[in-house]
Parts: C-alpha cells; structure tokens; sequence
C-alpha cells in the first residue's frame, strides 16, 4: 500500500490546482494598489508551498531516493531561523546531508510549529556531527511530553491538540526517506526533537 503522504498528495492535487487557479484569477482583477491584493498574494504564495510540499511527497512515495541533493546543514538551518524566529546554533566545519531540502525544511519548521502550539515560548536549533552522522536537535521550553506517547507519537492520528496528528507521521517519513531517523525526548521543562541524518559525504550513493 502506497505510504500516507504520498496518497494523501494524490487526493489533494485535483483541489489544490482548481484553488490555485481560482486565487490566481481573482488576482488578476485586483490592482495591486488595492488592500484586498495583499491578502491574495498571500494566499498565492501558500498554496505554492502546498504544490511544492505535495509534489515533493509525490516524488518521494514513487522514488524514495530520486529526490535528494546535497544539502548544506548551516544554511538550511539559518534560513528556517530567520523565517521562525527562533535560535539557531551549528557546530563547526560545515557539513552537508543527502535529503529532499524543502521537505526538510517543512519537518523542522513543523516541529517548531508545534513547539509554540505546546506552549514554547522558546526554541533552539542544534546542529552537530560525529563523523558519519548529523544530529539536528530541535528544544523547546513549551509542555512536556508524557513519557508514555514517545512510542506513539510519530504514529497516525497520535496528537497532543486535537489536531489530525498528520504532522509528525509526515516528519517521520520525510526524515526516514532521507535515510534519517526522528526521536523524541521528554524534558523537565519540554521537549527534544532530534533528527539524525547521515553525512553527504559518506553516504551510500
């Protein structure tokens, strides 16, 4: 059976693709002067990122490995920083990783998403190596997790929100396409998330 990600991507593209071209239309007869173009290209600029994350979901349900390039850990990291505002720290010499970058980007953006839905007023991003592997670290100060759903917590429909609990099955999927894999820590006062990836350079090809 197809994995989630990749069935949901193919029951979504239809109704994306009509509300794209509807947004892009509605565009069209607005001015740019006009206050209502602000909130269009808003909406444009979402739905992009939602073609961009489903076909990337798409490539990587049909060909696992056909989607990676080289990744620059220090400066994907920075990128998501600036965009979430929060701490970012990198162990030097810079390293890369083999992986889908705007899917990465999306996992680590969705954690710290979560974070501030748990109540995080305060996040940090650590990266470090150890010679063959990449550890991302992603720590908050938000509700701890209870030690008993660290096994389930990646799991389907497992959420602390009452949200779909999609989020993390697709961070989890999207690192383990990745050759990766994601664990979760409980804190005393938060979470930890930590991605580990192996290194570009020494990765099977």
């Amino acid at each position: 059976m197809q994995d989630l990600p990749g069935l949901l991507g193919h029951e979504l593209r239809n109704p994306l693709a009509s509300a794209l071209t509807g947004a892009m239309l509605a565009r069209d007869m607005v001015d740019g002067r006009d206050s209502r173009a602000v909130v269009l290209d808003g909406v444009l600029k979402d739905l992009d990122c939602m073609t961009s994350l489903i076909d990337g979901w798409l490539a990587m349900a049909s060909d696992q490995q056909g989607t990676q390039t080289r990744v620059d850990v220090e400066e994907l990291l920075t990128k998501i920083g600036e965009s979430q505002r929060v701490e970012v720290v990198c162990a030097p010499p810079a390293f890369s990783v083999m992986g889908n970058v705007f899917l990465l980007e999306r996992a680590i953006e969705n954690l710290c998403k979560n974070a501030r839905n748990g109540g995080a007023t305060k996040i940090r991003i650590a990266a470090q190596h150890d010679g063959s592997r990449v550890d991302i670290h992603i720590e908050d100060n938000g509700r701890s997790l209870d030690p008993g759903d660290v096994e389930r917590i990646f799991e389907v429909g497992c959420s602390r929100s009452g949200s779909t609990g999609l989020g993390l099955h697709a961070v989890a999927t999207t690192v383990a396409a990745c050759r990766g894999e994601v664990r979760c820590v409980p804190l005393s006062g938060g979470t930890r998330f930590t991605i580990s990836l192996p290194r570009a350079e020494l990765a099977r090809a």
